[in-house]
């Protein structure tokens, strides 16, 4: 049996850093195992190369050069942009892991539309308990209003013409239709930040009416500080729950563990295949980074940040900094992965929010709001109407109703051409 020691132990026998442990262990150049209370235990085996380390400055700061993958090592161009894209790749398989069942994992057929019912399965969701405990008599039902009004049609506006089917796994072709994404690549990760920001706003005002969203950090600061806690308890899952804070012992947000996650097929197909904790660790180790090194992001001391921030940071680099880099890879792999997984993230934000809003509102107001929105904008308008099926405000509002969220739905709410959506 392998003996290991804990993090602080070996930090204390060969005087580096728990910090700079963390690092080697992100990178893959040490190995590790997990505590009980998934602490990190290093491998005695690897004690040689960290007593080197310790001996060698150079070496300490030199291993660190050594590049990831062929991407980073051929295309050093690339290297801000696929720091993001890694980040948002890995939040992405945190949630289809987190919430796929056995079936799921094991044929890797990984659909939108199932496991956001797998998610709703699990998150038994209490209409009453989420008013009481996230709704205070300072919220704004108008603002609330405007603000979902504006990540419904921004959602709309990133996904449209809906090149994106229900399957969100490995598997990956480019859709000849989606000339957007091949003319104008920033602006699908511009227009899904904006989607994602925009529900965000929405639950901001289900506590506080006076802040102003036309400063961007405003609202994202007020949530991480004064309402994430509480959506953790009753609507957050993970990993919408994870966040980085300065100073914070680091610990899993997971709720749960599912024995299947021990498994190789539960874990993520990127190399080196890391399983739901693993994954956890390096997105909390991108998010502590950018902390650390990026401006755009960073507030007080005490401040936590989560996928909302590192989106944020994507964005203002894609659109001033990075817009030559992101323009060049064009239709690439890279861009049709990085698209699913915003879509992924956009979908569920959507729902995060559209189930505060049936809390918040209750269901009457709700579906009031809900027609307002398709008859008024996706059913007058033929471009959408003829995607009707693939449209995540309609496929979401369908779940509902087959979950009993929603007691009914529109007159003639039916589908205008083929329908792929499977219920469960």
């Amino acid at each position: 049996m392998t003996e290991c020691k804990s993090l602080k132990s070996v930090s204390r026998k060969f005087g580096l850093t728990e910090e700079y442990l963390e690092r080697l262990v992100a990178r893959q150049l040490i190995d590790c195992r997990y505590g009980e209370n998934l602490e990190y235990l290093i491998p005695t085996y690897s004690f040689p190369r960290l007593e080197l380390l310790s001996k060698d400055p150079q070496y300490r700061e030199q291993i660190f050069k050594e590049e990831k993958n062929f991407l980073y090592e051929h295309h050093p161009e690339l290297k801000r942009y696929l720091e993001y894209h890694d980040t948002i790749d890995r939040f992405a398989w945190l949630i289809k892991l987190r919430f796929a069942d056995k079936e799921m994992l094991k044929s890797r057929r990984f659909r939108i539309d199932g496991l956001f019912q797998l998610f709703l399965k699990e998150l038994a969701f209490d209409q009453a308990k989420v008013k009481r405990n996230l709704v205070t008599r300072h919220a704004s039902e108008s603002k609330f209003r405007f603000h979902l009004f504006q990540g419904w049609y921004n959602e709309i506006s990133a996904g449209y013409p809906f090149s994106q089917d229900f399957n969100i796994g490995s598997s990956l072709k480019r859709i000849e239709d989606d000339s957007e994404l091949i003319l104008f690549p920033s602006w699908k990760i511009i227009k899904y930040y904006y989607s994602i920001y925009s529900y965000y706003n929405a639950l901001v005002f289900t506590e506080n009416s006076d802040i102003r969203t036309v400063e961007h950090r405003k609202s994202s600061l007020y949530f991480n500080r004064h309402q994430l806690a509480k959506f953790s308890k009753y609507l957050f899952k993970f990993p919408f729950n994870v966040y980085y804070k300065n100073g914070e012992r680091r610990k899993s947000h997971l709720e749960v563990i599912k024995k299947e996650w021990q498994y190789s097929y539960a874990q993520c197909p990127r190399r080196p295949n890391k399983n739901i904790l693993e994954l956890e660790k390096d997105y909390i180790n991108d998010l502590r980074k950018r902390y650390r090194y990026d401006q755009n992001i960073r507030g007080r001391e005490e401040d936590k940040i989560t996928i909302l921030d590192l989106l944020y940071s994507f964005r203002v680099w894609s659109n001033y900094q990075g817009i030559d880099t992101i323009a060049k890879l064009k239709y690439g792999g890279l861009l049709l992965f990085l698209e699913r997984n915003l879509y992924t993230i956009s979908f569920f934000s959507g729902g995060l929010v559209e189930l505060m809003a049936i809390a918040f509102l209750g269901e009457k107001k709700y579906r009031a709001i809900f027609n307002d929105f398709y008859f008024n904008y996706i059913r007058d308008n033929e471009l959408l109407f003829d995607k009707w099926y693939k449209i995540p405000q309609v496929v979401r509002f369908r779940i509902y109703r087959h979950l009993e969220l929603l007691t009914r739905k529109p007159r003639g709410f039916d589908p205008p051409n083929k329908d792929d959506l499977i219920l469960i």
